[in-house]
């Protein structure tokens, strides 16, 4: 039934992708997007593939330096040598680039990612989360921790990385004198999320969809995203976005057949990662969020503009909810948490 409802979406997505690539057609390219990134510290997590890719490629090319979170330590250093030999053949100075192993759907490896980061004493200036899956048409999955697979990886995951990583957002917070940046690469598919509190790991009878467990993951990061900035103490910008309906392998657990007519069908209308990558590459990097005009707006659209989220990630107690649910699923240390911003 899932696998026929994905395939009725095909016609409506293809129509609206249209308008979307009119108006995107007016952005200006992904290297004249946001601003300058030159001695930044920079973590982007799910960064061999598709918009992580390019969003770590641009940083790099702007002088960060970007450490590559990968769940696949072959696969980042394949990534990091392409990238390397890339500037190398344009005549531009080499990359700063490293590679760390980071599998977020296993809490284990989140917190022993954080701890080898954190004993670097490195400031972290930015800190991406882009990695996330969307299994279409599948099976109902869980994590080795035991969360609905969307939600552990998605938001979890995630969750818990910024708040261990939170020391050094502060350093890198009071080294330059400006908020450290939390980037949440969310969906649109949000506003179809609705965060189920009695039962957020879909374990009920009839209620899995990989289409619910998806949005409702999203969800969950736009509502996080809004209560980090909050609890932040304006020494993090924390922001979500949607990137706009990107060409990836999102499609991958979909039957054959319907991957490679996914493929032809959109792949003249769909953005390219590169396009995706704009609006993640504009809220690490642009000037514009430290100013008053933008001051609490925590979701963005994928012409780099801040929008309304949907209601319900607009709903404050929600998200204080979700925050200490969250907090208490992935066993989070008071000493590791921030307190409720004072109403």
């Amino acid at each position: 039934m899932e696998t026929l409802r994905w395939c009725s979406e095909f016609v409506s997505v293809g129509l609206e992708c249209c308008l979307q690539k009119l108006w995107m057609r007016g952005l200006p390219s992904l290297s004249l997007i946001g601003g300058p990134a030159e001695g930044l510290v920079v973590v982007v997590t799910g960064p061999t593939s598709g918009i992580g890719t390019e969003t770590a490629a641009a940083l790099a090319a702007r002088g960060a330096r970007v450490i590559l979170a990968c769940r696949s330590i072959s696969r980042g250093e394949a990534l990091k040598q392409q990238l390397e030999a890339e500037a190398q053949g344009a005549g531009q100075p080499q990359p700063q680039l490293e590679v760390m192993q980071l599998d977020l759907s296993s809490m284990q490896s989140v917190r022993q990612f954080a701890a080898a980061f954190r004993a670097r004493g490195l400031p972290l200036h930015v800190l991406v989360n882009n990695a996330g899956i969307f299994t279409i048409a599948a099976a109902r999955e869980t994590t080795p921790d035991g969360f609905e697979a969307h939600l552990g990886t998605n938001h979890l995951g995630h969750f818990l990385l910024t708040l261990l990583l939170l020391p050094a957002l502060q350093q890198g917070a009071q080294q330059r004198g400006r908020p450290a940046r939390v980037v949440n690469v969310s969906s649109k598919l949000h506003y179809m999320g609705s965060l189920r509190q009695h039962d957020i790991n879909l374990q009920g009878q009839g209620v899995y969809s990989s289409l619910a467990a998806y949005a409702q993951s999203k969800l969950a990061q736009v509502l996080f995203a809004g209560e980090l900035q909050r609890r932040g103490g304006g020494q993090i910008i924390s922001v979500s976005l949607h990137p706009g309906e990107v060409l990836t392998d999102v499609v991958r657990s979909l039957p054959g057949p319907m991957q490679k007519a996914y493929r032809l069908l959109l792949q003249t209308i769909l953005l390219t990662p590169q396009q995706g990558a704009r609006c993640s590459v504009y809220c690490a990097t642009s000037p514009d969020l430290e100013k008053e005009k933008l001051r609490g707006s925590f979701y963005f659209d994928s012409n780099c503009a801040p929008v309304a989220p949907s209601r319900e990630a607009q709903d404050a107690r929600l998200a204080a909810w979700l925050w200490q649910w969250s907090a208490t699923a992935v066993g989070l240390q008071p000493a590791d948490d921030l307190p409720p911003a004072a109403s």
